[in-house]
């Protein structure tokens, strides 16, 4: 996917809302960062130029929206991480957060509720067949 850490800042912003302008871009990141209008108008354009947001020109402005959606980013982000640190399993990640006591306990009924509800998909798959 290739999206560095202050794209996703810049793109983040156009999936809570969108389209914007520049300026109103400029606007939302100033509020969480520093960064002056300059960085922030090289990022909209590198997030363009990899295909990650569009734009459309109306009057005299143009106007910015995603193209890749935020579940896509997630998806491969969370899959990149599990196969550089994780060997691309699950288990060892969930062990070390619990281990680095990084897991609460809603965490863990939250956990219990989805390892039930890919039990249940798994067993109706079975006796669909």
């Amino acid at each position: 996917m290739n999206i560095a850490e202050s794209e996703l800042t810049v793109i983040s912003t156009l999936w809570k809302q969108s389209p914007l302008t520049i300026g109103q871009i400029i606007e939302r990141v100033q509020h969480n960062t520093d960064w002056h209008d300059n960085t922030i108008k090289t990022l909209v354009n590198r997030l363009l130029k990899k295909g990650h947001i569009s734009r459309v020109k109306d009057g005299r402005q143009f106007f910015y929206s995603p193209i890749t959606e935020e579940n896509q980013v997630a998806e491969t982000e969370s899959n990149q991480l599990l196969d550089r640190f994780f060997k691309g399993k699950l288990s060892p990640l969930l062990a070390h957060f619990a281990e680095n006591k990084k897991i609460t306990q809603q965490d863990l009924s939250e956990i219990e509720n989805i390892i039930q509800n890919i039990k249940t998909d798994i067993q109706k798959g079975e006796t669909d067949e």
